[in-house]
């Protein structure tokens, strides 16, 4: 019963400190959280590069994330991560008042933002494992002025389940605060091995979508994931479609566990 409320007492302190940005410390997939986490004194680098199509006739709302980042497992359930956003934004992308001044390719690249975020998952004694999550996103003051950067708070329950080879699902249910706006959505992922070797290059596929439209409005990210050389070190990436091909993301993050 005293291990029941510790747990009851963990969610509900993670989700009202923590209740809070997309994160880049997924460890499965590409962009849903997963139940996994770095062990007691483990560290996990992530780096990312993502290139965004806002909308496929106006290059002008492209821009681009490299985000690097570290991971540390402080208990074999409780990981904190910190990462940064080094971006670059198109012209139109900028508020009103600053794309004269940088028309008509926009900024140079700068450091958008940097985010900490604490995970801890539960001991597998319940039928889906579970997770709960929170991000806190600082803007810089580039940010602030070019973006009208905002401070982001977020929050998700992690709900995962392991099938058979190695294969897995997991679903997302997160909430956030951008500033004066609130937003909620869910990522559903799967993925299984493709070869005989289960710890080998697998395919996921996770559909992206917000509470408030349901199944109306999907983005679909199918990706891969490959092993180089060692179990430790994981190359992903993926190709996102959405509002019917009118926006993509690509995506590409190495990982390495150490």
């Amino acid at each position: 019963m005293k291990h029941l409320q510790a747990h009851v007492l963990l969610i509900f302190l993670s989700i009202v400190i923590f209740t809070t940005a997309n994160g880049h410390h997924a460890m499965e997939y590409i962009e849903a959280e997963s139940y996994s986490t770095a062990k007691l004194g483990e560290h996990i680098f992530h780096v990312h590069f993502d290139y965004m199509v806002e909308d496929r006739s106006n290059p002008q709302m492209d821009h681009w994330e490299f985000t690097p980042g570290l991971s540390r497992g402080l208990s074999d359930f409780l990981m904190f991560d910190v990462h940064t956003h080094f971006a670059k934004f198109g012209n139109d992308l900028l508020v009103p008042g600053q794309q004269a001044e940088f028309a008509p390719m926009g900024p140079s690249p700068f450091l958008e933002a940097a985010a900490f975020t604490l995970q801890y998952r539960f001991p597998q004694i319940y039928v889906v494992d579970i997770a709960v999550v929170g991000t806190y996103e600082h803007p810089f003051d580039r940010s602030k002025t070019l973006l009208n950067g905002q401070r982001v708070y977020e929050g998700a329950l992690i709900l995962s389940k392991d099938l058979f080879a190695h294969s897995n699902m997991v679903l997302n249910l997160r909430y956030g605060r951008d500033g004066d706006e609130s937003y909620s959505d869910w990522i559903f992922a799967a993925k299984t091995p493709l070869s005989a070797d289960p710890h080998g290059i697998a395919a996921g596929l996770e559909l992206l979508g917000t509470l408030e439209d349901g199944l109306d409005n999907v983005t679909l990210l199918p990706g891969f994931y490959l092993p180089l050389g060692s179990p430790n070190t994981i190359f992903k990436s993926g190709l996102a479609f959405g509002n019917n091909m009118e926006s993509m993301r690509m995506n590409a993050t190495l990982m390495y566990r150490f």
